[in-house]
């Protein structure tokens, strides 16, 4: 067997979590139960933005309003207004361009239950800074909520949107906590059903599911979503055991690979038994034709609250991939056993 080349790379570090923290951080987000509240941005790495238009002879900004819903809530019809800013450039074969310059969520007598304002900014007859948002009904096991997606450009590469949650306490419109942000999409919800335990009904929280990038591969994370207490939470936390007793350790979750095979005839990974690199791996062989399986991830998920935005998702920089290689199975985590089963990094 031919032997492995071993390419040497500089060591980066790409603390994407805390980039994009301190990225929300800058951007002062305020809003307002009914009312006005100061213009701001979901989630960009911008200065304020000032509204400003190239000259007022091409460009030309119009007042339109986007209605979503109505959604059903708790018993209560609700509709998300979008107030927009559209431009209407002289030239006909130009896109009219649009930007949200407020959001409010009414009730079904029209009264505004939620109201937030965003900022923009024209440049050269464009919007060069804007938000656009969308809105979607989350049916859970018990009840219903609103989840409001942010979505601002010029975005960061490593940002997703920015979501809002909202759902009715004692009868009221509310927002569960802040808003959260992850570096990944929405995937759907998992409605956890109330369940009879003798003469008592346990209501559980349901489960939102987030494909977040890690750089090599996706993996889905799991956030418990309560919506008769109007909390958000990590979904899954993981401990192991030491000689100084537990420690939060690697969680096992779904991942989402998509393969480059190796142009290699034949190459070898270590394969270990655990997650541990002090245990004794074995080698075994990848060849061009062999089977390759990639069943699941091992990450340390993050949560962090400690901010106006709560940014959640992969902490560490060293996860593992447990797969099948012809039929021998282990999990792997080095660069050099990515790239030789097909998962290059792809920076």
């Amino acid at each position: 067997m031919p032997p492995r080349t071993f390419v040497s790379r500089p060591a980066v570090q790409r603390p994407r979590l805390l980039f994009l923290a301190l990225v929300l951080l800058c951007c002062g987000r305020s809003t307002a139960a009914q009312g006005e509240s100061s213009p701001h941005r979901a989630g960009a790495l911008v200065h304020t933005p000032q509204i400003s238009a190239s000259s007022p002879a091409d460009v030309t900004l119009q007042d339109t309003e986007q209605r979503l819903g109505p959604f059903r809530i708790g018993g209560q019809d609700f509709v998300v207004v979008l107030h927009l800013k559209r431009l209407a450039p002289a030239q006909s074969d130009r896109p009219a361009e649009a930007a949200l310059s407020a959001l409010e969520i009414q009730d079904a007598s029209g009264a505004t239950r939620y109201r937030e304002a965003f900022a923009y900014a024209l440049e050269s007859g464009t919007f060069s800074d804007s938000c656009m948002a969308s809105a979607r009904l989350l049916t859970g096991g018990f009840t219903a909520g609103l989840l409001l997606a942010i979505d601002c450009s010029p975005a960061t590469p490593t940002s997703g949107d920015v979501w809002e949650l909202f759902g009715l306490m004692n009868g009221t419109l509310q927002r569960f906590g802040k808003p959260f942000t992850t570096d990944g999409d929405l995937v759907g919800v998992i409605p956890t059903p109330p369940r009879k335990i003798a003469g008592a009904t346990l209501f559980q929280p349901d489960v939102l599911q987030f494909r977040v990038r890690t750089g090599r591969f996706q993996v889905t994370v799991p956030v418990r979503m309560d919506l008769l207490q109007g909390h958000l939470m990590l979904g899954q936390r993981c401990f192991e055991q030491t000689g100084h007793g537990f420690r939060e350790s690697g969680c096992e979750v779904p991942v989402d690979v998509e393969r480059v095979p190796s142009d290699q005839d034949l190459t070898f990974v270590r394969l270990f038994t655990e997650t541990r690199e002090e245990s004794v791996p074995r080698h075994v062989v990848v060849k061009r034709d062999s089977r390759v399986e990639i069943l699941a991830a091992k990450v340390k998920l993050a949560w962090d609250d400690s901010r106006d935005v709560i940014v959640f998702g992969v902490a560490d920089q060293d996860p593992w991939l447990r797969v099948r290689i012809d039929g021998t199975e282990g999990w792997i985590h080095t660069p050099e056993d990515f790239n030789a089963i097909g998962v290059p990094d792809p920076w």
